[in-house]
């Protein structure tokens, strides 16, 4: 009987070395926020890997969002706006020039502003 045990462990711990699960979902409305809040773990526990650069019209929006309870003039706020885009733009550069040079992923989302 030990010896059956022993078999299980073994397949076990293999298990849980070289199972990966790939999840695919769209970050677009509010299904993938519903998902998160439901479970944590999501974000907490896995690797999220975004496959595409976010284009300039939603970094605009996410700004905008992000800003909408802050008291702005509209040219500072559209001047805030294009530094948000600034300063995403650059920090995904620079992070495609540390994974070069380090080989480690920093991965930027909008939601970093």
């Amino acid at each position: 009987m030990a010896l059956l045990w022993g078999y299980f462990n073994m397949f076990i711990d293999r298990v849980r070395d070289q199972l990966h699960i790939v999840l695919a979902m769209s970050p677009i409305g509010g299904a993938f926020r519903t998902r998160l809040r439901k479970f944590p773990s999501l974000v907490n526990c896995c690797t999220i890997d975004w496959f595409q650069a976010w284009p300039e019209d939603a970094l605009e929006i996410v700004a905008q969002r992000f800003l909408e309870d802050v008291e702005l003039s509209d040219d500072h706020r559209n001047g805030v706006v294009e530094l948000c885009k600034n300063f995403h733009e650059s920090t995904r550069m620079l992070s495609e020039r540390f994974q070069r040079e380090v080989n480690r992923h920093n991965y930027v989302t909008p939601t970093s502003y």
